[in-house]
């Protein structure tokens, strides 16, 4: 059936919620792929994750912001932006519904996402209405204490795991990302000589754009630490074996625009700086 509400159509079967735990039995790369989502226009593909951003305000007490790569909203004009998530039932699987959001009209040149002003990284609290939340939740295990702190700085050869949809592979079951990893090729890090970017030596491709970048370590939380914004040589035909990625400060400067612009207040981060020469 189709829900048709104010910027969000759901396309789904009528399903009980069952809802996810991110306390169970779940590790961390369990958790961060019930975190990440396929994104779709008409005119391209990406990878999104979200992070439960506290409100007060809001249901619950929290509202999902989505990250992707500014490239891919881009492409959607008038809209929509597709949003592939999963209901979870009471077995543990998950059953695949589809959320399009079609972007509110707005005046001049204001959008309904976030840029951060440096890097390919944009960001948008999801507003899903009260009837469309109470079937179908956006289920995440990550919060903004899941962004890695300075005191868990990445370091050179380190192994990294990243989540995304690449075009290469039609499609999973659940649509659950595919999990991938290789080490930290760059130094140094997490120094403004680093210019809030790391290199991983791994492959990555078209629909990889947006992948949660995260330590898979023993414990039980997720510790996010970046986001695959392009591959070296934009050309898929040209053989590259690295990653480019923004680390977790500039995820975290990119969830203080959402906040400044659903409050309407200045923004933190400060105006776009000169990138330096590839």
């Amino acid at each position: 059936m189709i829900k048709h509400l104010p910027h969000v159509l759901l396309l789904a079967l009528t399903l009980p919620f069952a809802g996810t735990s991110c306390a169970g039995r779940m590790n961390v790369s369990e958790k961060m792929m019930w975190s990440t989502y396929p994104l779709v226009t008409f005119r391209g593909a990406a990878t999104g994750f979200v992070i439960n951003h506290r409100d007060p305000g809001a249901p619950g007490g929290k509202i999902p912001v989505v990250f992707t790569s500014v490239h891919v909203l881009e492409t959607m004009g008038k809209g929509p932006l597709i949003i592939g998530f999963r209901i979870p039932d009471a077995a543990g699987g998950a059953r695949v519904a589809l959320l399009a959001f079609i972007p509110p009209k707005t005046t001049g040149k204001k959008k309904f996402y976030v840029r951060h002003p440096d890097f390919d990284i944009a960001a948008f609290a999801l507003h899903i209405p009260a009837e469309i939340a109470a079937r179908a939740d956006i289920p995440s295990c990550l919060n903004e204490n899941s962004l890695s702190r300075d005191g868990k700085a990445l370091h050179v050869g380190e192994e990294v795991s990243f989540l995304g949809y690449p075009e290469v592979l039609p499609g999973t079951d659940g649509a659950f990302p595919l999990l991938r990893s290789g080490r930290v090729a760059s130094y140094p890090l997490g120094t403004s000589q680093a210019h809030g970017r790391f290199l991983i030596n791994s492959d990555v491709y078209p629909g990889d754009s947006g992948a949660p970048v995260f330590i898979n370590n023993t414990g039980t939380r997720p510790d996010l630490v970046g986001m695959i914004i392009q591959r070296v040589s934009p050309k898929a035909s040209d053989f590259s074996h690295f990653a480019v990625a923004v680390d977790a400060d500039v995820i975290r400067e990119t969830l203080a625009l959402v906040e400044a612009s659903e409050n309407h207040m200045a923004p933190a981060v400060p105006s776009p700086s000169p990138k330096p020469a590839h």
